[in-house]
Protein backbone atom coordinates (compact mmCIF):
# COMPACT_ATOMS: atom_id res chain seq x y z
CA UNK A 1 0.00 0.00 0.00
CA UNK A 2 3.06 1.91 0.43
CA UNK A 3 3.61 2.84 -3.18
CA UNK A 4 0.11 3.07 -4.49
CA UNK A 5 -0.83 6.01 -5.97
CA UNK A 6 -4.22 7.73 -5.25
CA UNK A 7 -3.81 10.41 -7.36
CA UNK A 8 -4.00 8.10 -10.35
CA UNK A 9 -6.81 5.98 -8.68
CA UNK A 10 -8.60 9.55 -8.50
CA UNK A 11 -7.78 10.23 -11.68
CA UNK A 12 -9.04 7.07 -13.11
CA UNK A 13 -12.20 6.64 -11.07
CA UNK A 14 -12.83 10.81 -12.34
CA UNK A 15 -12.38 9.62 -15.90
CA UNK A 16 -14.76 6.54 -16.11
CA UNK A 17 -17.28 8.61 -14.60
CA UNK A 18 -17.08 10.85 -16.73
CA UNK A 19 -16.98 8.44 -19.63
CA UNK A 20 -20.08 6.12 -18.22
CA UNK A 21 -22.01 9.64 -18.01
CA UNK A 22 -21.18 10.59 -20.98
CA UNK A 23 -22.70 7.37 -22.76
CA UNK A 24 -25.64 7.23 -20.12
CA UNK A 25 -26.53 10.67 -21.80
CA UNK A 26 -26.17 9.83 -25.48
CA UNK A 27 -28.04 6.61 -24.81
CA UNK A 28 -30.87 8.65 -23.67
CA UNK A 29 -30.29 11.48 -26.41
CA UNK A 30 -30.48 8.35 -29.13
CA UNK A 31 -33.26 6.27 -27.69
CA UNK A 32 -35.61 8.62 -26.13
CA UNK A 33 -34.61 12.05 -27.18
CA UNK A 34 -34.86 11.40 -30.84
CA UNK A 35 -37.82 9.35 -31.19
CA UNK A 36 -39.96 11.79 -29.24
CA UNK A 37 -38.82 14.80 -30.79
CA UNK A 38 -39.86 12.91 -34.53
CA UNK A 39 -42.99 11.19 -32.91
CA UNK A 40 -44.05 15.09 -32.05
CA UNK A 41 -43.14 16.31 -35.49
CA UNK A 42 -45.31 13.23 -37.28
CA UNK A 43 -48.57 15.05 -35.76
CA UNK A 44 -50.61 17.09 -38.10
CA UNK A 45 -50.76 20.59 -36.70
CA UNK A 46 -47.27 20.77 -35.12
CA UNK A 47 -44.53 22.87 -37.53
CA UNK A 48 -41.52 22.28 -35.89
CA UNK A 49 -40.64 20.98 -31.95
CA UNK A 50 -37.20 21.42 -29.83
CA UNK A 51 -36.26 20.23 -26.60
CA UNK A 52 -34.03 22.02 -23.91
CA UNK A 53 -32.89 19.98 -20.99
CA UNK A 54 -32.09 21.28 -17.90
CA UNK A 55 -33.27 20.71 -14.48
CA UNK A 56 -36.43 19.04 -16.54
CA UNK A 57 -37.39 18.79 -19.76
CA UNK A 58 -39.09 21.82 -21.60
CA UNK A 59 -40.72 20.72 -25.15
CA UNK A 60 -41.52 23.70 -27.23
CA UNK A 61 -43.99 23.27 -29.95
CA UNK A 62 -44.93 25.46 -32.64
CA UNK A 63 -47.75 24.74 -33.88
CA UNK A 64 -50.04 25.71 -36.90
CA UNK A 65 -53.96 27.11 -36.32
CA UNK A 66 -55.94 24.13 -34.93
CA UNK A 67 -59.85 24.00 -34.18
CA UNK A 68 -59.41 22.63 -30.70
CA UNK A 69 -56.70 23.64 -28.65
CA UNK A 70 -58.07 21.40 -26.05
CA UNK A 71 -57.73 18.17 -28.14
CA UNK A 72 -54.68 19.28 -29.76
CA UNK A 73 -53.31 19.76 -26.36
CA UNK A 74 -54.10 16.36 -24.75
CA UNK A 75 -52.73 14.54 -27.63
CA UNK A 76 -49.27 16.19 -27.47
CA UNK A 77 -49.25 15.11 -23.59
CA UNK A 78 -50.74 11.80 -24.74
CA UNK A 79 -47.42 11.41 -27.16
CA UNK A 80 -45.28 12.98 -24.28
CA UNK A 81 -46.68 10.66 -21.68
CA UNK A 82 -46.17 7.70 -23.75
CA UNK A 83 -42.60 8.19 -25.21
CA UNK A 84 -41.26 9.54 -21.58
CA UNK A 85 -43.30 7.91 -18.72
CA UNK A 86 -43.16 9.02 -15.27
CA UNK A 87 -40.39 11.86 -16.39
CA UNK A 88 -40.76 15.49 -15.30
CA UNK A 89 -41.36 17.72 -18.59
CA UNK A 90 -42.76 20.84 -19.20
CA UNK A 91 -44.58 21.58 -22.41
CA UNK A 92 -44.58 25.18 -24.23
CA UNK A 93 -47.09 25.92 -27.29
CA UNK A 94 -45.68 28.60 -29.35
CA UNK A 95 -48.13 30.40 -31.28
CA UNK A 96 -47.75 32.96 -33.54
CA UNK A 97 -49.58 35.89 -31.54
CA UNK A 98 -49.34 39.59 -32.59
CA UNK A 99 -50.03 42.83 -30.36
CA UNK A 100 -53.89 42.94 -30.97
CA UNK A 101 -54.26 39.44 -30.00
CA UNK A 102 -52.27 40.17 -26.86
CA UNK A 103 -54.64 43.24 -26.02
CA UNK A 104 -57.30 40.89 -26.41
CA UNK A 105 -55.82 38.27 -24.18
CA UNK A 106 -55.77 40.98 -21.32
CA UNK A 107 -59.14 41.94 -21.71
CA UNK A 108 -60.32 38.33 -20.66
CA UNK A 109 -57.73 37.30 -18.48
CA UNK A 110 -59.02 38.58 -15.54
CA UNK A 111 -61.97 36.34 -16.20
CA UNK A 112 -60.32 33.22 -16.89
CA UNK A 113 -58.50 33.57 -13.21
CA UNK A 114 -61.53 34.14 -11.59
CA UNK A 115 -62.89 31.52 -13.22
CA UNK A 116 -60.43 29.14 -11.83
CA UNK A 117 -61.06 30.51 -8.94
CA UNK A 118 -64.64 30.46 -8.06
CA UNK A 119 -64.99 27.87 -10.46
CA UNK A 120 -67.89 30.36 -12.12
CA UNK A 121 -66.96 28.62 -15.53
CA UNK A 122 -70.48 29.11 -17.42
CA UNK A 123 -70.11 33.04 -16.53
CA UNK A 124 -66.70 33.46 -17.38
CA UNK A 125 -67.53 31.60 -21.16
CA UNK A 126 -69.92 34.72 -21.23
CA UNK A 127 -67.99 37.57 -20.68
CA UNK A 128 -64.85 36.19 -22.20
CA UNK A 129 -67.47 35.67 -25.42
CA UNK A 130 -69.31 39.44 -24.89
CA UNK A 131 -65.49 40.77 -24.72
CA UNK A 132 -64.40 39.25 -27.62
CA UNK A 133 -67.08 39.08 -30.09
CA UNK A 134 -66.76 42.66 -29.36
CA UNK A 135 -63.03 42.94 -30.88
CA UNK A 136 -64.08 41.39 -34.38
CA UNK A 137 -61.23 38.53 -34.06
CA UNK A 138 -62.05 35.79 -36.80
CA UNK A 139 -62.11 33.12 -34.53
CA UNK A 140 -62.04 31.88 -30.67
CA UNK A 141 -62.85 29.62 -27.89
CA UNK A 142 -62.58 29.11 -24.62
CA UNK A 143 -62.29 25.66 -23.11
CA UNK A 144 -62.61 24.11 -19.68
CA UNK A 145 -61.54 20.73 -18.68
CA UNK A 146 -60.31 19.33 -15.41
CA UNK A 147 -56.42 20.30 -15.54
CA UNK A 148 -56.74 23.32 -17.73
CA UNK A 149 -58.09 26.67 -18.80
CA UNK A 150 -57.36 27.10 -22.59
CA UNK A 151 -58.19 30.23 -24.69
CA UNK A 152 -57.32 30.77 -28.46
CA UNK A 153 -57.87 33.36 -30.28
CA UNK A 154 -57.37 34.40 -34.21
CA UNK A 155 -57.27 37.59 -35.85
CA UNK A 156 -55.54 37.13 -39.85
CA UNK A 157 -52.74 35.49 -39.63
CA UNK A 158 -51.72 35.60 -36.54
CA UNK A 159 -53.35 33.37 -33.25
CA UNK A 160 -52.40 33.17 -29.80
CA UNK A 161 -52.88 30.34 -27.60
CA UNK A 162 -52.70 30.55 -24.00
CA UNK A 163 -53.41 27.34 -21.66
CA UNK A 164 -53.86 28.13 -17.60
CA UNK A 165 -53.63 25.26 -15.54
CA UNK A 166 -56.02 24.71 -12.72
CA UNK A 167 -55.26 24.07 -8.96
CA UNK A 168 -56.10 21.11 -7.26
CA UNK A 169 -58.18 21.68 -5.00
CA UNK A 170 -58.96 19.42 -1.86
CA UNK A 171 -62.22 17.91 -0.88
CA UNK A 172 -64.34 20.59 0.75
CA UNK A 173 -62.54 23.30 -0.96
CA UNK A 174 -64.48 25.73 -3.43
CA UNK A 175 -63.25 25.43 -6.84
Amino acid sequence: MKNFKWHAAVLAFVVTLGIATGAVLLRQRQMINTPLLKRISELEPVREVRLEEGGEKVIFVTLEYVDNLQKTYRQLHEVISEMLGEEAYRLVLVDKRSEPLEDAYYAVHFELYESEQKGSFAAAGAAVDAKLAALGLDDYRFAVDDKYIYLQLKKGDAWLYEIIERQNRGAGEQA
